[in-house]
């Protein structure tokens, strides 16, 4: 059975009002408690800049393959 175009615009609108009514106050709710992306300013900081973190010895390059620094790739065998 074929739905119809005002049931079609009503469940849209029910998703609507559920949407504001719930998930926003939620939102703004927990952004009134704790700020996700500590944009509080703090005087006596000297500096917002955070070092980038070290996880070891091995980075991964651009085409996605870990490499250590300093050590050149070797090359694949071929099967003989």
């Amino acid at each position: 059975m074929p739905r119809s175009l005002w049931t079609e615009r009503l469940r849209h609108v029910g998703l609507a009002v559920l949407y504001f009514a719930v998930v926003t106050p939620a939102g703004l709710c927990v952004r009134a408690v704790h700020d996700p992306l500590r944009r509080s300013w703090d005087a006596r900081r000297p500096t917002y800049l955070q070092p980038p973190v070290r996880t070891g010895r091995r980075t991964v390059s651009s085409s996605g393959r870990t490499r250590r620094p300093g050590v050149s790739p070797r090359r694949a065998r071929s099967p003989r």
